[in-house]
């Protein structure tokens, strides 16, 4: 049991709540705009590559991570301008799903500018240096990732429900026409959920650097499991989101011991097929509102 718990539990749960802030990201836009950005990963890697890049031009570690997040917010709302507003709730899935990847292909070219694609250490983050806890060996930087996964999705929950700018973009996501006939802004609305999911990208990135060397191929990576974990979940779920990640990674980290590596992704897959013969909308997604 101790080695289940230390091999599978304890870093499935950590990837798993890394899968899941990806896929909260990505539900955090889909609410509100019916787009998934497929660029989402490449947005969760520019948070550190920009600290990095700040910090070695000479700024202090407190202003690189003000001026990433600068970055974030600028990179952010031009995609969203580019990428996403055209086709909010629009149900043109292949116009976005071209449009983002479009974009996730640029943003892992120029991310790969600075240091020329090499892995690079990210020092400025959450300690990865192990301790016992229970009997078992975990790092502050696993702990730190599973607690932010509650934390931000608990947040991104009561925002959704109990203020004004939440319940506007809830009403986008309800009925577009009629919440524009009231005066609610489809740009701004689209622009707030951006920011939002990006907001969620920046504190992804800082617990994915901090345990392993930056890159910006791993954007892909992430992109890839934190859809899935959305899919899983049900799009547009917080909550499933939250549930599809940290299943996804203890799921995989289970295949990954016990079966072999090389089967992780097909094993991921499976579970995916599965969940959807059951639960054709996910776990917690719900049947799309047919107009007649």
């Amino acid at each position: 049991m101790h080695e289940f718990l230390q091999t599978v539990l304890v870093p499935g749960l950590a990837d798993g709540a890394i899968y899941g802030l990806v896929a909260v990201g990505f539900a955090t836009l889909f609410t509100t705009t019916g787009v998934i950005n497929f660029a989402h990963g490449q947005m969760v890697m520019l948070m550190p590559m920009s600290v990095l890049v700040a910090a070695g031009a000479g700024l202090p570690v407190w202003l690189a991570y003000v001026a990433a997040l600068a970055v974030m917010a600028v990179v952010a709302l031009t995609v969203e301008w580019t990428a996403v507003r055209p086709f909010v709730q629009s149900g043109q899935s292949a116009s976005w799903l071209l449009s983002t990847l479009a974009i996730s292909v640029i943003l892992a070219e120029l991310l790969a500018i600075p240091y020329s694609g090499e892995f690079r250490n990210f020092t400025y983050g959450v300690s990865k240096h192990r301790f016992d806890l229970a009997g078992l060996a975990v790092s502050p930087a696993e702990l730190t990732a599973v607690a932010a996964l509650f934390v931000v999705a608990g947040l991104l929950v009561v925002f959704y429900r109990r203020t004004r700018i939440g319940l506007e973009l809830r009403a986008i996501a309800d009925d577009l026409d009629g919440a524009e006939a009231i005066g609610i802004s489809r740009a701004r609305a689209s622009q707030i959920a951006t920011v939002l999911s990006a907001l969620v990208a920046a504190v992804t990135g800082v617990l994915v650097a901090s345990t392993q060397l930056v890159t910006p191929s791993l954007g892909l990576s992430y992109t890839f499991y934190g859809f899935v974990a959305t899919a899983i979940g049900g799009m547009g779920s917080i909550g499933g989101a939250v549930a599809g990640g940290l299943v996804i990674g203890v799921v995989s980290q289970f295949a990954g011991v016990y079966v072999g590596s090389l089967t992780v992704n097909l094993t991921v897959f499976l579970l995916l097929v599965v969940v959807y013969l059951v639960r054709p909308h996910g776990l917690f997604g719900a049947a799309p509102v047919r107009e007649v």
